[in-house]
């Protein structure tokens, strides 16, 4: 059985919870109908959406890292609609982990044995570990390496690599014996991944990990240099981690279309807000996940209402 959860990254978007809930889009100009044929896609592939909870945060960017009123707010919200809260991390540096730590003190303080922290640094997993043990961690689908540029994984597939390559492409490493001593250590219960073109042949079930499926979109690459933010900028303070920030990825969105790959069938327009390049799944993949999910022992489907930027 796959529980749904319903992935949040704007404090307005708290607003229509239930409206989100009924996947009604909140910004529909910003995918139009291919976004509103994804949610479609999503329902016929998973089933009735059966909300268990709500994520809310930020994954890319620090700077976007929400406040503890913030966090206040959706830890109401959520629990107002019956819902469990997960909390949404991001890389961090020495100064983002300390504007993390009030959000995680205020959380941890609650006693709420379901709320989560979905850590895709390092750094957090650490924190939560040594400072805040009643928050459950997820290790967030920034911490798995495998290989998911869009362009290229879609022409290894449909070309019918070798058996080995494939099956290659098909393991993360987290569920390698060193790597789940590792989870257990820090006590990790969860491990999330992106909707892998490759598929996934791991048996989440059996080594005894729960598993987290990201859909409609995908993330390509992200970094802490933030191109649309540097637009503004004399050239010597442009493109790199100290780039003033006026928050543009607000405002402006850019699609990216890019011209045919020496490997055929890869996927053709991106979508960049911030410092993160993502890209709208389509109906084939959105079922593809499904049988993943299945097959893996996936238990869990986080729906993204926007782009997570």
């Amino acid at each position: 059985m796959t529980e749904w959860a319903l992935a949040l990254f704007r404090p307005s978007d708290l607003a229509d919870l239930s409206g989100q809930l009924q996947l009604r889009p909140t910004r529909p100009r910003l995918a139009g109908a291919r976004q509103a044929d994804a949610r479609a896609a999503v329902v016929d592939a998973f089933g009735p959406p059966d909300w268990r909870r709500l994520y809310f945060g930020q994954e890319f960017c620090e700077r976007r890292a929400p406040s503890v009123s913030d966090v206040r707010r959706a830890y109401a919200t959520a629990a107002s609609a019956g819902l469990a809260f997960s909390l949404l991390t991001s890389y961090v540096s020495d100064g983002g982990l300390d504007r993390l730590r009030p959000v995680l003190a205020w959380l941890s303080g609650l006693g709420d044995p379901r709320i989560e922290v979905v850590a895709n640094d390092w750094g957090v997993v650490r924190l939560v570990a040594r400072e805040h043990a009643p928050l459950r961690l997820v290790l967030g689908r920034l911490m798995n390496r495998m290989l998911r540029d869009p362009r290229i994984v879609p022409g290894l597939v449909a070309a019918r690599a070798p058996g080995d390559a494939l099956s290659a492409l098909r393991q993360p490493s987290l569920a390698a014996p060193v790597s789940r001593r590792l989870l257990a250590q820090f006590g990790v219960e969860r491990v999330e991944f992106d909707n892998l073109i490759q598929g996934l042949d791991t048996d989440f079930a059996a080594i005894g990990l729960g598993a987290s499926v990201y859909v409609p979109y995908g993330y390509v690459v992200t970094g802490r240099a933030c191109a649309i933010g540097s637009l503004n900028q004399p050239a010597a303070d442009q493109f790199h981690a100290g780039t003033a920030c006026r928050r543009e990825c607000l405002r402006y969105t850019v699609t990216r279309r890019v011209a045919p790959m020496p490997v055929a069938d890869g996927h053709r327009e991106y979508v960049e807000r911030g410092n993160t390049c993502c890209y709208l799944q389509d109906a084939a993949a959105i079922d593809r996940a499904a049988a993943v999910a299945r097959r893996s022992g996936i238990d869990r489907l986080v729906y993204q209402a926007d782009l997570p930027v």
